[in-house]
């Protein structure tokens, strides 16, 4: 080969190698746009329902006029009673508050499902920004088509490769998809504490949902030309 064919071929793979490599980039950057709008949406109605949920936790405030009772039967008892006279000669008892019932089951149950799908949701949003910074990083200083441009950016997808960056970035669909299964799981756990005729359409509608998601997860390994691939 002559030294002028050789230097085409190293211009046509260094093109090839930087379509691929930009390619990739774009890809990558407009899913974790996509993702960062899901998380940050399903985080914000996820963080209404907990501001609800929350209180449940707490022992319930002491009812002001049973405490009044109480107290007035506590003064009613002190009244020494000496015919014809009625003296109020005892001590009058103090008055021990009961100890607070502790939460419901349904509702720590609740409150572990919703937090865990917040925790998820903001974690796969937190990665994601990450990973953006991370894209931005590898395409600083890599624009042209030169021998050592394209050196630069090979090296650097090779970087992109050995420490795992797609399964990374493959992961955070999984946890935001964990979190909204733990979000159903809690809103059928709370409809089936208030309303068993509400909570069975629920529990229809979302295992509909269930196993649509089932279906397109395991179909394309039975199935070699099924389009529900996910990366």
């Amino acid at each position: 080969f002559t030294k002028e064919e050789k230097n085409k071929a190293r211009e046509e793979i260094a093109g090839v190698v930087k379509q691929y490599s930009d390619d990739m980039v774009q890809r990558w950057k407009e899913e974790m746009d996509t993702l960062l709008v899901y998380a940050g949406l399903f985080s914000a109605v996820l963080t209404a329902f907990n501001v609800k949920s929350y209180p449940l936790l707490s022992p319930p405030p002491p009812d002001p006029v049973l405490a009044t009772l109480q107290q007035i039967l506590l003064q009613l008892n002190s009244f020494a009673v000496n015919l014809p006279l009625v003296n109020s000669t005892q001590p009058a008892s103090t008055l021990t508050a009961a100890p607070a019932p502790p939460p419901e089951r349904w509702a720590m149950i609740l409150n572990v499902l919703w937090f865990s799908s917040l925790i998820f949701s903001l974690s796969a949003a937190s990665v994601a920004i990450m990973a953006k910074q991370w894209l931005a990083e590898y395409s600083t200083g890599i624009s042209g088509p030169s021998p050592h441009i394209a050196r630069i950016r090979q090296h650097r997808l090779n970087s992109l490769k050995r420490w795992r960056v797609a399964e990374i970035m493959g992961v955070l669909p999984v946890l935001l998809q964990i979190a909204l299964s733990l979000f159903f799981v809690g809103i059928l756990v709370l409809l089936w504490h208030l309303n068993h005729a509400v909570a069975a359409v629920a529990t229809i509608l979302i295992g509909v949902l269930f196993a649509l998601t089932l279906v397109t997860i395991v179909l394309p390994a039975f199935s070699h030309d099924c389009c529900y691939i996910s990366p």
